[in-house]
């Protein structure tokens, strides 16, 4: 009873509080946040360049559009029927709810916190999170399949693994990164033990994903590379803090304290996380680390699949009488910086017939 009371109020919460958001700015300014709109496109042409040419008015290069992996537009045109802007934002609060529900499964089998107050945590308590839960965006998908991916791992279930990390790579190009954890973990477990487990192996389906992504580029594009010509999307650099570098085209501000306070959570909360799981604290490092050699002034986006990771570090913390006061009373700045952010993070639209359009 208590887990389907928590269940209940988790996905109340994650529903109520995008509503909240979509009320006072009206659903119009919701559809038009970056990026939703750019996967409505690819939900109806699936990056045909003539199609995209002749039915939207987005100032871009038509090369663009691969730098937006297949899953979530796939998702979007599954639910057309009831128009695409609205499935775009149905998925995202289906997947918002699906995966508050996942974190609270973890840390209530793996005994890392109360799982209804972590879970309520994620929903709310990094910079961009309920912006990003509330608009057109795979953020949350690709957070869905990520953390299942690294569930059934430490479940030593590696075919599931493999297959959830799998999704993560068809929905965001960083979902690669779960096998780059994988294989330190691997490295450690050997070091360790001087065993090898060899049923390791199903996790390879994840850089199979990504070897599919670029298949289906080349039959739709004609390019197996077009997500590397896609313009500039990729932002990491070869060294480490070019974000503090106002020049680079995507950072132009030097306003970025809070940068610095995101780099010394994430880094605090992944270091901690290891005490409890070798597999969640490596992918927090290899996210992590980067997040550190990203020049882009959206850090605070970049970094929220390494959040889940941070909460298992710092879920003892939020037992903490103090430091639960302390986030409900931030909940009134979170909610004003949210509804300041989705209100000018938008691109006008003049025509939405072709949005809508089956």
């Amino acid at each position: 009873m208590k887990t389907a009371r928590d269940w209940t109020i988790i996905a109340l919460v994650s529903v109520l509080s995008a509503l909240a958001l979509w009320l006072p700015v009206g659903i119009t300014k919701i559809y038009e946040n970056f990026d939703g709109l750019y996967y409505v496109v690819i939900a109806r042409s699936w990056y045909d360049k003539e199609f995209i040419g002749k039915n939207f008015a987005f100032p871009l290069p038509l090369e663009y559009y691969p730098a937006h992996f297949p899953l979530y537009p796939a998702l979007i045109r599954l639910l057309g029927g009831v128009g695409y802007p609205n499935a775009m934002l149905a998925i995202n609060l289906m997947a918002t709810v699906a995966a508050a529900l996942v974190i609270y499964k973890i840390f209530a089998e793996f005994k890392w916190g109360n799982p209804l107050w972590v879970s309520l945590v994620w929903l709310f308590f990094w910079p961009r999170m309920w912006a990003v839960r509330s608009v057109g965006s795979p953020e949350t998908l690709f957070i869905l399949w990520v953390i299942l991916s690294l569930y059934f791992f430490q479940k030593k279930k590696y075919l599931w693994s493999g297959v959830m990390g799998a999704l993560a790579v068809l929905t965001k190009s960083p979902g690669i990164l779960l096998l780059v954890a994988y294989g330190l973990w691997f490295i450690a477990e050997y070091v360790k033990t001087k065993k090898i487990n060899w049923r390791i192996w199903q996790v390879l389906l994840i850089g199979l994903a990504l070897v599919g992504v670029f298949g289906f580029y080349w039959l739709r594009t004609g390019d197996f590379w077009a997500y590397f010509h896609s313009g500039d999307n990729i932002h990491v650099q070869a060294i480490p803090f070019k974000v503090f570098d106002s020049s680079q085209p995507w950072v132009g501000n030097w306003w970025l304290e809070d940068v610095l306070w995101i780099y010394l959570i994430g880094a605090i909360g992944v270091v901690r996380a290891f005490r409890k799981s070798a597999v969640w604290g490596w992918f927090g490092a290899v996210f992590y680390t980067v997040i550190v050699f990203v020049s882009h002034r959206d850090i605070a986006r970049y970094s929220l699949p390494i959040v889940p990771v941070v909460l298992v570090g710092l879920a003892d913390l939020l037992e903490k009488k103090e430091v639960r006061w302390a986030l409900a009373l931030m909940l009134i700045p979170l909610y004003f910086y949210s509804l300041n952010f989705i209100t000018h993070n938008a691109a006008a639209i003049s025509d939405w017939t072709p949005f809508f359009a089956r």
